[in-house]
C-alpha cells in the first residue's frame, strides 16, 4: 500500500521535470527564427517585428496560433503558418503574400478585388487605377490584361467611371494618348481599329481616341 503515495511522488517528479525541461532549461530553446514568402525585406522585417520571436528564447514559449493571429493584421498576408522543430530548435513562419495587380486609388489591389499596402514595394510596372469601387477597379484591370505587351507596357493608368464607360491614358509611339474604351468589352476590335487610326498620317498629331463604338471612332 505505502508504495502508491512513493510512485505518485514519481510521477509527480518526472512530470515536474518534464516541465522543467521544455519550459525553463536551455535545452529545447529557439536556435534559429526562418522567415519564407516575405516578397520585400521591409515586409520581412515587419513580419519579424510582429512575431517577436528571439534566439534563445524557450521553444515551448513560442505560440503558433497567437503569432499567427497577430501576424493576419497585416493586410497583404493572404495565408501565415508557424511551425517548430523541436530537435534542432528553428522556427519557420511561412508567408503567403497578396500579389499586387495594380495600384488602385493609391494603395495596391490583387486580383480578388483585396486592397492593401505591402511594406517596400514601388511596383513601377503596375498601372494606376482610379474608380469608385473594387469591383470596377478589377474591371479595369481585367482590361489591361486584354492589351497587348507593347501598348500595355505603355499604359500609365486606367480610369473607371462606370461599367460603360472606362479611359486609359498611355505614353504610345511617343505621344500621350487618351483613349476613351467604353465598356470592357471588343478589347481585341478597339486594339485593331487603334493602331489603325495611328498608323494614318493625318492622325500623326491626335491626342485624344473614342473608342468607345470601335465601328465608329472618333479622334481629335
Amino acid at each position: 500500500m505505502r508504495k502508491f503515495p512513493f510512485i505518485a511522488v514519481a510521477v509527480g517528479l518526472f512530470f515536474g521535470a518534464l516541465i522543467y525541461i521544455f519550459a525553463w532549461s536551455s535545452i529545447f530553446s529557439v536556435s534559429q527564427l526562418s522567415i519564407t514568402g516575405a516578397p520585400t525585406k521591409d515586409s520581412q522585417d515587419a513580419i519579424s517585428n510582429i512575431a517577436q520571436i528571439a534566439v534563445g528564447e524557450k521553444i515551448a514559449r513560442v505560440e503558433p496560433r497567437a503569432i499567427s493571429k497577430r501576424l493576419h493584421q497585416l493586410t497583404w498576408i493572404k495565408r501565415a503558418s508557424i511551425s517548430r522543430n523541436w530537435i534542432n530548435g528553428d522556427v519557420t513562419i511561412a508567408i503567403t503574400p497578396r500579389v499586387p495587380t495594380a495600384f488602385f486609388n493609391g494603395k495596391t489591389i490583387d486580383a480578388s478585388g483585396a486592397i492593401f499596402e505591402l511594406p517596400g514595394f514601388s511596383g513601377s510596372a503596375l498601372p494606376r487605377v482610379s474608380a469608385p469601387s473594387s469591383a470596377l477597379g478589377l474591371q479595369a484591370i481585367a482590361i489591361f490584361r486584354t492589351l497587348p505587351y507593347d501598348f500595355r507596357s505603355q499604359v500609365t493608368s486606367l480610369t473607371a467611371h462606370n461599367e460603360s464607360n472606362f479611359s486609359i491614358s498611355s505614353r504610345y509611339q511617343g505621344r500621350d494618348l487618351k483613349i476613351l474604351w467604353g465598356a470592357n468589352e471588343k478589347s481585341a476590335l478597339k486594339m485593331q481599329v487603334l493602331k489603325a487610326l495611328l498608323a494614318l498620317p493625318e492622325n500623326q498629331k491626335i491626342r485624344r481616341v473614342d473608342l468607345s463604338a470601335p465601328h465608329a471612332p472618333i479622334v481629335k
